[in-house]
């Protein structure tokens, strides 16, 4: 079973995100599912100094992540397993991570397969 990071917005409020670190005095870019960002992910972006942020669809967003396009992206759960596996194998194989709001691995095989919130950081915001 391979182990990933993810967490839901239920535990946003335990966030620490001194834990997370990032180059705040770069000009970060992120990616999203929606135009319409919740509070709970701006938070985030606001406390890893993201800049700009652009909608994206699909598996493309762990991709230009992995080639450095953007710096990272912020999802509540809302996909299963399957959608992120392969993306995540090659955010992984870049160099970039993929973990939970607070730093936790992500599991695959769960019995529900669905995941939890991520955050996908490339390898230059480690």
């Amino acid at each position: 079973m391979k182990k990933v990071m993810l967490l839901s917005l239920a535990t946003v409020k335990k966030t620490n995100l001194s834990n997370l670190p990032v180059k705040k005095s770069e000009n970060l870019k992120f990616i999203s599912y929606s135009n319409k960002i919740k509070p709970e992910i701006q938070k985030i972006y606001d406390d890893l100094g993201v800049k700009e942020n652009i909608r994206m669809k699909s598996s493309l967003k762990f991709c230009v992540v992995a080639a450095g396009e953007y710096d990272g992206y912020v999802a509540e759960p809302r996909a299963y397993e399957w959608d992120i596996a392969a993306g995540h194998a090659i955010l992984e194989h870049s160099g970039g991570t993929v973990s939970d709001f607070e730093g936790n691995e992500i599991l695959y095989g769960k019995k529900d397969l669905k995941n939890p919130s991520i955050i996908l950081k490339n390898k230059n915001i480690l």
